[in-house]
């Protein structure tokens, strides 16, 4: 266990991430505390690539971290904290973009004009990548849309995906390739994003060269 901290006043003990699921799940009164306090940030990173710039999303970020308190007695492996904070965030998200959705479609039915309520930008160019990246990903499945957020938006290695889906390895890998083309392909007809996905996506000419260095290989 780390050394205690204090913040804002308030002493709270510095677990590993395997100790705090294990204070976590045995009813700690400050384990809570000090998860919220450590993992806030994750969340709203990923829910901030998930829906894109703006507010921190705070409704949202309680909502994630009430199931999983709520949860915690699940986790299997304590040294997964993490992955299995992930995997809620990204339900909560999924759940969230559907929400939003049906209430789109609601008001659209009950109006003829939609008002706007336009935020002033911070950063222009930023809040214009991020909308352009978000009107991509809208489009893709709900599949594809979160394991590419979680892969290159969050940057979470391949291991860490796959125990938060529970998946092998090898599947994860298959699926997140997928996911990442389908996405790609989305982004390469905005040309604002076209340098991007250049980079994102292997050429295919090396993939046909892997390829056929694969097959003179086997034979």
């Amino acid at each position: 266990m780390r050394p205690s901290v204090t913040t804002a006043g308030i002493a709270l003990r510095r677990h590993t991430d395997g100790s705090l699921a294990a204070a976590l799940i045995a009813g700690d009164p400050g384990a809570a505390r000090e998860a919220w306090t450590r993992l806030l940030p994750l969340v709203r990173r990923i829910l901030r690539g998930y829906f894109g710039a703006g507010p921190d999303h705070q409704d949202l970020c309680q909502e994630v971290f009430l199931r999983f308190f709520s949860r915690i007695a699940e986790l299997c492996d304590p040294g997964a904290l993490r992955n299995f904070l992930i995997g809620i965030c990204l339900g909560v998200a999924q759940n969230a973009r559907r929400r939003a959705r049906v209430r789109r479609a609601v008001d659209v039915a009950l109006a003829d004009d939609v008002p706007d309520h336009p935020v002033p930008p911070s950063d222009f160019e930023a809040r214009e990548a991020a909308a352009r990246l978000c009107r991509a990903l809208a489009g893709a499945g709900t599949e594809d849309r979160a394991l590419f957020v979680v892969r290159h938006v969050e940057q979470r290695e391949l291991t860490d995906i796959a125990a938060a889906r529970g998946w092998p390895l090898s599947t994860t890998k298959r699926r997140v390739a997928r996911s990442t083309r389908r996405v790609g392909l989305r982004m390469k007809r905005d040309p604002a994003l076209a340098g991007y996905v250049e980079r994102l996506l292997p050429s295919r000419r090396c993939s046909n060269n892997n390829n056929n260095n694969e097959r003179e290989t086997s034979k």
